[in-house]
Protein backbone atom coordinates (compact mmCIF):
# COMPACT_ATOMS: atom_id res chain seq x y z
CA UNK A 1 0.00 0.00 0.00
CA UNK A 2 1.56 3.46 -0.97
CA UNK A 3 0.76 6.58 1.30
CA UNK A 4 0.44 9.87 -0.04
CA UNK A 5 1.68 11.60 3.62
CA UNK A 6 -1.25 14.22 2.75
CA UNK A 7 -3.08 13.45 6.99
CA UNK A 8 0.33 13.31 8.89
CA UNK A 9 0.67 14.87 12.01
CA UNK A 10 4.17 16.11 13.72
CA UNK A 11 3.19 13.30 16.37
CA UNK A 12 2.50 10.65 13.53
CA UNK A 13 5.23 11.38 12.02
CA UNK A 14 7.78 10.94 14.95
CA UNK A 15 5.91 8.13 16.03
CA UNK A 16 6.97 6.57 12.36
CA UNK A 17 10.61 7.45 13.29
CA UNK A 18 11.10 6.28 16.67
CA UNK A 19 8.66 2.86 15.96
CA UNK A 20 11.41 2.24 13.05
CA UNK A 21 8.01 1.16 10.87
CA UNK A 22 10.25 1.11 7.79
CA UNK A 23 10.34 0.23 4.73
CA UNK A 24 7.21 2.56 3.83
CA UNK A 25 5.50 3.01 0.18
CA UNK A 26 5.19 6.40 -0.20
CA UNK A 27 3.51 7.86 -3.66
CA UNK A 28 5.02 10.63 -4.65
CA UNK A 29 4.31 11.94 -8.45
CA UNK A 30 5.98 15.27 -8.17
CA UNK A 31 8.43 17.21 -5.47
CA UNK A 32 7.31 20.90 -6.57
CA UNK A 33 4.92 21.84 -3.83
CA UNK A 34 2.48 23.15 -6.25
CA UNK A 35 2.23 20.47 -8.26
CA UNK A 36 2.18 17.67 -6.27
CA UNK A 37 -0.73 19.67 -4.56
CA UNK A 38 -2.69 20.01 -7.95
CA UNK A 39 -1.77 15.98 -8.61
CA UNK A 40 -3.25 15.02 -5.48
CA UNK A 41 -6.46 17.17 -5.01
CA UNK A 42 -5.14 18.32 -1.58
CA UNK A 43 -3.35 21.47 -0.27
CA UNK A 44 -1.62 19.12 2.08
CA UNK A 45 0.39 17.59 -0.87
CA UNK A 46 2.58 20.40 -1.18
CA UNK A 47 4.69 19.89 1.91
CA UNK A 48 5.22 16.14 0.62
CA UNK A 49 8.93 16.64 -0.20
CA UNK A 50 9.55 18.43 2.95
CA UNK A 51 7.79 15.13 5.35
CA UNK A 52 10.25 12.82 2.93
CA UNK A 53 13.40 14.82 4.20
CA UNK A 54 12.31 14.24 7.84
CA UNK A 55 12.00 11.34 7.05
CA UNK A 56 14.75 10.32 5.50
CA UNK A 57 16.93 11.94 7.74
CA UNK A 58 14.96 9.38 10.84
CA UNK A 59 16.26 6.36 9.18
CA UNK A 60 13.42 5.49 7.34
CA UNK A 61 13.68 3.73 4.30
CA UNK A 62 11.31 4.70 1.44
CA UNK A 63 10.51 3.24 -2.05
CA UNK A 64 8.28 5.51 -4.19
CA UNK A 65 6.41 5.58 -7.00
CA UNK A 66 5.81 8.64 -9.49
CA UNK A 67 2.45 7.98 -11.44
CA UNK A 68 3.48 10.05 -14.73
CA UNK A 69 0.72 12.00 -16.51
CA UNK A 70 1.60 13.51 -19.77
CA UNK A 71 1.82 17.46 -19.34
CA UNK A 72 1.55 17.60 -15.98
CA UNK A 73 5.03 15.65 -14.11
CA UNK A 74 6.36 14.33 -17.36
CA UNK A 75 9.39 16.06 -19.11
CA UNK A 76 11.18 18.43 -16.92
CA UNK A 77 8.88 17.76 -13.92
CA UNK A 78 9.96 14.52 -13.77
CA UNK A 79 13.82 15.37 -14.06
CA UNK A 80 13.18 17.62 -10.91
CA UNK A 81 11.61 14.70 -8.96
CA UNK A 82 13.88 12.12 -9.98
CA UNK A 83 16.86 14.83 -8.68
CA UNK A 84 15.26 15.52 -6.00
CA UNK A 85 14.79 12.04 -4.93
CA UNK A 86 17.83 10.42 -5.85
CA UNK A 87 19.49 13.21 -3.31
CA UNK A 88 17.66 11.34 -0.66
CA UNK A 89 19.18 8.60 -1.22
CA UNK A 90 20.07 5.53 0.26
CA UNK A 91 16.68 6.31 2.22
CA UNK A 92 14.76 6.70 -0.43
CA UNK A 93 16.01 3.29 -1.64
CA UNK A 94 13.68 2.89 -5.38
CA UNK A 95 11.09 4.84 -7.25
CA UNK A 96 8.77 3.21 -10.03
CA UNK A 97 7.97 5.51 -12.77
CA UNK A 98 4.44 4.08 -13.65
CA UNK A 99 2.07 5.77 -16.97
CA UNK A 100 -1.41 6.98 -15.14
CA UNK A 101 -4.21 4.63 -16.69
CA UNK A 102 -7.36 6.12 -17.35
CA UNK A 103 -10.32 3.94 -17.60
CA UNK A 104 -13.94 5.25 -20.15
CA UNK A 105 -15.44 6.55 -16.70
CA UNK A 106 -14.02 9.90 -17.00
CA UNK A 107 -17.13 12.06 -16.62
CA UNK A 108 -16.61 15.65 -14.75
CA UNK A 109 -12.81 14.76 -13.85
CA UNK A 110 -9.82 16.10 -15.22
CA UNK A 111 -8.97 16.23 -18.38
CA UNK A 112 -6.08 13.67 -18.75
CA UNK A 113 -4.28 11.90 -21.61
CA UNK A 114 -3.41 8.75 -21.47
CA UNK A 115 0.40 8.08 -23.20
CA UNK A 116 1.26 7.48 -26.78
CA UNK A 117 4.06 5.36 -27.93
CA UNK A 118 6.48 8.49 -28.35
CA UNK A 119 5.67 9.98 -24.96
CA UNK A 120 6.86 6.55 -23.55
CA UNK A 121 9.58 6.75 -25.27
CA UNK A 122 11.23 10.10 -24.34
CA UNK A 123 10.05 9.31 -20.67
CA UNK A 124 11.81 5.98 -20.84
CA UNK A 125 15.14 8.01 -22.09
CA UNK A 126 14.74 10.31 -19.59
CA UNK A 127 14.22 7.65 -16.72
CA UNK A 128 17.38 5.62 -18.13
CA UNK A 129 19.97 8.44 -18.61
CA UNK A 130 19.17 9.46 -15.01
CA UNK A 131 19.03 5.98 -13.97
CA UNK A 132 22.43 5.92 -15.82
CA UNK A 133 24.18 8.19 -13.91
CA UNK A 134 22.79 6.91 -10.54
CA UNK A 135 24.15 3.92 -11.14
CA UNK A 136 27.77 5.14 -11.73
CA UNK A 137 27.21 7.25 -8.96
CA UNK A 138 25.51 5.66 -5.99
CA UNK A 139 25.73 1.75 -7.52
CA UNK A 140 21.92 1.38 -7.76
CA UNK A 141 19.76 2.62 -10.60
CA UNK A 142 16.85 4.07 -8.28
CA UNK A 143 14.75 4.93 -11.13
CA UNK A 144 12.72 2.20 -12.60
CA UNK A 145 10.02 2.20 -14.92
CA UNK A 146 7.21 -0.43 -15.41
CA UNK A 147 6.68 -2.62 -17.35
CA UNK A 148 4.01 -1.30 -19.31
CA UNK A 149 6.17 1.79 -20.38
CA UNK A 150 8.60 -0.54 -22.21
CA UNK A 151 5.05 -2.07 -23.46
CA UNK A 152 3.49 1.43 -24.80
CA UNK A 153 7.13 2.64 -25.83
CA UNK A 154 7.21 -0.97 -28.33
CA UNK A 155 10.36 -1.69 -26.79
CA UNK A 156 12.44 -4.54 -25.23
CA UNK A 157 12.23 -5.41 -21.50
CA UNK A 158 15.62 -4.78 -19.85
CA UNK A 159 17.80 -8.01 -19.06
CA UNK A 160 17.74 -9.31 -15.33
CA UNK A 161 20.30 -7.26 -14.26
CA UNK A 162 18.43 -4.52 -14.92
CA UNK A 163 16.32 -4.64 -12.24
CA UNK A 164 18.68 -5.51 -9.36
CA UNK A 165 16.76 -6.36 -6.45
CA UNK A 166 13.32 -6.58 -7.98
CA UNK A 167 12.17 -4.06 -5.39
CA UNK A 168 9.29 -2.79 -6.99
CA UNK A 169 7.57 -6.15 -8.29
CA UNK A 170 4.12 -5.58 -7.32
CA UNK A 171 4.02 -2.10 -8.73
CA UNK A 172 4.05 -3.70 -11.87
CA UNK A 173 8.37 -3.11 -12.68
CA UNK A 174 10.19 -6.42 -13.94
CA UNK A 175 7.73 -8.83 -13.55
CA UNK A 176 7.75 -9.74 -17.15
CA UNK A 177 11.25 -10.31 -17.07
CA UNK A 178 11.11 -12.20 -14.19
CA UNK A 179 8.93 -14.20 -15.51
CA UNK A 180 10.89 -14.94 -18.82
CA UNK A 181 13.63 -15.71 -16.56
CA UNK A 182 11.47 -18.24 -13.88
CA UNK A 183 10.42 -19.98 -17.28
CA UNK A 184 13.87 -20.59 -19.00
CA UNK A 185 14.92 -22.17 -15.55
CA UNK A 186 11.76 -24.06 -16.00
CA UNK A 187 11.97 -25.27 -19.08
CA UNK A 188 15.61 -26.57 -18.94
CA UNK A 189 14.69 -28.90 -16.25
CA UNK A 190 15.12 -32.34 -17.84
CA UNK A 191 12.72 -33.93 -15.40
CA UNK A 192 9.98 -31.65 -17.38
CA UNK A 193 7.74 -33.46 -19.53
CA UNK A 194 4.98 -32.22 -21.52
CA UNK A 195 1.37 -34.03 -21.35
CA UNK A 196 0.48 -33.01 -24.82
CA UNK A 197 -2.98 -31.79 -22.87
CA UNK A 198 -4.63 -28.31 -25.18
CA UNK A 199 -4.53 -25.11 -22.63
CA UNK A 200 -5.33 -21.53 -23.22
CA UNK A 201 -4.13 -18.71 -21.58
CA UNK A 202 -6.08 -15.31 -21.15
CA UNK A 203 -4.65 -11.99 -20.57
CA UNK A 204 -4.44 -8.30 -20.98
CA UNK A 205 -3.68 -7.11 -24.77
CA UNK A 206 -0.43 -5.73 -23.65
CA UNK A 207 0.75 -9.04 -22.12
CA UNK A 208 -0.28 -11.38 -24.85
CA UNK A 209 2.42 -10.56 -27.76
CA UNK A 210 4.99 -11.61 -24.85
CA UNK A 211 3.22 -14.93 -23.38
CA UNK A 212 2.53 -16.10 -26.90
CA UNK A 213 6.56 -16.07 -27.33
CA UNK A 214 7.49 -17.74 -24.50
CA UNK A 215 4.99 -20.29 -25.61
CA UNK A 216 6.84 -20.42 -29.33
CA UNK A 217 9.94 -20.79 -26.97
CA UNK A 218 8.75 -24.26 -25.12
CA UNK A 219 7.30 -25.43 -28.35
CA UNK A 220 11.05 -25.48 -29.89
CA UNK A 221 12.17 -27.91 -26.83
CA UNK A 222 8.48 -29.44 -26.34
CA UNK A 223 7.12 -29.76 -29.47
CA UNK A 224 3.84 -31.32 -28.42
CA UNK A 225 2.66 -28.26 -26.39
CA UNK A 226 -0.39 -27.55 -27.45
CA UNK A 227 -1.47 -24.17 -26.06
CA UNK A 228 -3.19 -20.62 -27.38
CA UNK A 229 -2.94 -16.80 -26.32
CA UNK A 230 -6.17 -15.09 -25.94
CA UNK A 231 -5.71 -11.03 -25.58
CA UNK A 232 -9.14 -9.88 -23.35
CA UNK A 233 -10.14 -6.48 -24.47
CA UNK A 234 -11.46 -4.36 -21.54
CA UNK A 235 -14.69 -3.18 -22.39
CA UNK A 236 -15.53 -2.75 -18.23
CA UNK A 237 -13.22 -0.45 -17.90
CA UNK A 238 -12.49 1.12 -21.34
CA UNK A 239 -9.89 0.05 -24.39
CA UNK A 240 -7.37 2.42 -23.06
CA UNK A 241 -6.79 0.10 -20.15
CA UNK A 242 -4.50 -3.06 -21.45
CA UNK A 243 -3.20 -4.49 -18.32
CA UNK A 244 -4.23 -8.36 -17.37
CA UNK A 245 -4.87 -7.07 -13.62
CA UNK A 246 -7.99 -5.01 -14.62
CA UNK A 247 -9.59 -7.61 -16.50
CA UNK A 248 -13.51 -8.49 -15.17
CA UNK A 249 -15.02 -12.01 -15.09
CA UNK A 250 -18.00 -10.71 -17.23
CA UNK A 251 -15.21 -9.70 -20.23
CA UNK A 252 -13.53 -12.99 -19.84
CA UNK A 253 -17.30 -15.30 -20.40
CA UNK A 254 -18.11 -12.72 -23.17
CA UNK A 255 -15.37 -12.77 -25.27
CA UNK A 256 -13.84 -16.64 -24.63
CA UNK A 257 -17.30 -17.83 -25.05
CA UNK A 258 -17.60 -20.21 -28.02
CA UNK A 259 -13.80 -20.33 -28.27
CA UNK A 260 -12.12 -23.52 -28.52
CA UNK A 261 -9.97 -23.37 -24.86
CA UNK A 262 -8.87 -27.03 -24.91
CA UNK A 263 -9.23 -28.81 -21.04
CA UNK A 264 -7.67 -26.00 -19.44
CA UNK A 265 -7.84 -22.19 -19.10
CA UNK A 266 -4.85 -20.18 -17.22
CA UNK A 267 -5.49 -16.89 -15.91
CA UNK A 268 -2.72 -14.57 -14.72
CA UNK A 269 -3.57 -14.57 -10.35
CA UNK A 270 -3.33 -10.39 -10.64
CA UNK A 271 -7.20 -10.97 -12.17
CA UNK A 272 -7.85 -11.63 -8.65
CA UNK A 273 -8.73 -9.93 -5.39
CA UNK A 274 -6.05 -11.28 -3.10
CA UNK A 275 -7.18 -14.75 -1.29
CA UNK A 276 -10.15 -14.36 -3.39
CA UNK A 277 -11.58 -16.47 -6.24
CA UNK A 278 -13.49 -13.16 -7.18
CA UNK A 279 -12.83 -10.84 -10.13
CA UNK A 280 -12.90 -7.26 -9.45
CA UNK A 281 -16.78 -6.77 -10.61
CA UNK A 282 -17.70 -9.61 -8.32
CA UNK A 283 -17.73 -12.65 -10.57
CA UNK A 284 -16.33 -15.60 -8.99
CA UNK A 285 -13.38 -18.11 -11.20
CA UNK A 286 -16.30 -20.78 -10.28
Amino acid sequence: NYITLTNLSERELQRIIDLRISPINVSVHATEPELRAKLLGNPEGANGYELLKKLASGGITMNCQIVCCPGLNDGQALSRSMTDLAALYPQVNSVSIVPVGLTKHREHLFPLKPFDRDGAAETLDRVNAFGDVCLEKHGSRIFFPSDELFLKAEREIPEDAYYEDYTQLENGVGLLRLLQEEFRSALENEDVTCDGVPFSIATGVSAAPFLTKLLVTAKQKHDNINGRVFPVINDFFGHTIDVAGLITGRDLIAQLTGKDLGKRLFIPQVMLRDGEGVFLDDVTVS
